[in-house]
């Protein structure tokens, strides 16, 4: 049962109102003679005073505060839901930046570069994330520390707009993947999730030797980083089309790490392989629990005002003499 948008948990209690609304009845129509008299006539001319016209004041006072009693003892309750635990995931996506990302080739109608799509696909991925805490590393010959894992969608957004490749031919033009992870790794060193991730995309293999592949991949393993890697694009452009890559550095720090390999070699392909970690990567959650919060406090601190009002105010302004 439910009073004023409460639960009442003992509403039982609410069938001694009747007997109080038949009591305050009673006590209302059979009238006490204030001072006994032999005929009451002698008065009729006097003027009615202000106790006289509050006489009934102290009687609905404490009918009053019989209802809220009666409430109070029905121990109304409300139902509030407990915020459900999720156990969120850092995830660091680390995005190949070299210049052979501006190639052209993710879709057949139009120009439309590889590194368009990882940046567009990446956003959206991000964006769907909203429990989780997501970062970005740029890689070519050097990694950076571009957002580091945040909740803030609009602040990654932002980071995410901006990436873009190094320029064609410049010092900063090759892929290291071994540095890129171990940047990735390092990233989520101090994170305190229970599970953490690095989504690693690259179009080309490795061919910076400061750190290794396979050295930056057990270190992922002992950070207990799972890594899904990704690679971009029809292979190495060459006079006679495109030289597809075998990806094996890739396809060996998944495999090390317990995650996935994808390649994608189209925008529609890399859609698809970020709803696949999408699926692959989810949020623990425990189903909604209630909790009871007591709501007696309000009626019972009326009811006992009233009462103690009511009382006060018959015995020391409207007192009758029996």
């Amino acid at each position: 049962m439910t009073i004023f948008g409460h639960t009442l948990l003992d509403p039982w209690f609410l069938l001694a109102l009747p007997a109080l609304g038949v009591a305050v009845w009673r006590r209302a129509a059979v009238r006490r003679a204030a001072l006994p008299t032999a005929a009451v006539h002698l008065f009729a001319g006097l003027p009615r005073t202000t106790r006289q016209r509050l006489a009934w004041l102290p009687l609905a006072l404490l009918a009053a505060s019989g209802v809220a009693l009666t409430v109070a003892l029905a121990r109304p309750v409300d139902r509030e839901v407990v915020p459900m635990r999720e156990d969120g995931i850092d995830i660091v996506l680390a995005v190949d930046v070299s210049s052979s990302m501006l190639q052209e080739d993710m879709r057949d109608d139009e120009s439309y570069r590889r590194m368009d799509a990882a940046r567009d696909r990446a956003q959206e991925f991000a964006a769907a994330r909203d429990r989780d805490r997501v970062g970005v590393v740029a890689f070519a010959r050097f990694a950076e520390l571009r957002c580091p894992p945040t909740l803030d969608e609009d602040a990654l957004g932002a980071f995410l707009r901006v990436l873009d490749t190094v320029a064609r031919g410049s010092e900063f033009d090759a892929t290291a993947i071994g540095v890129a992870l171990a940047k990735a790794v390092d990233v989520l060193a101090d994170s305190d999730a229970e599970s953490k991730v690095v989504i690693l995309l690259s179009d080309g293999e490795n061919n910076i030797d400061a750190i290794l592949p396979e050295q930056a991949a057990r270190l992922a393993k002992d950070a207990g980083v799972r890594v899904h890697t990704i690679g971009l694009g029809r292979g190495r452009a060459s006079l006679f089309g495109f030289v597809p890559l075998a990806f094996e550095s890739l396809k060996m720090i998944s495999e090390k790490t317990d995650g996935e390999f994808f390649q994608a070699r189209n925008d529609a392909d890399l859609a698809a392989v970020y709803e696949r970690i999408d699926e692959l990567e989810t949020s623990e959650r425990q189903d909604p629990r209630y909790r009871t919060v007591d709501r007696f406090e309000l009626p019972l601190a009326v009811g006992l005002t009233l009462l103690l009002i009511g009382v006060l105010f018959e015995a020391l302004i409207v007192r009758r003499v029996p």
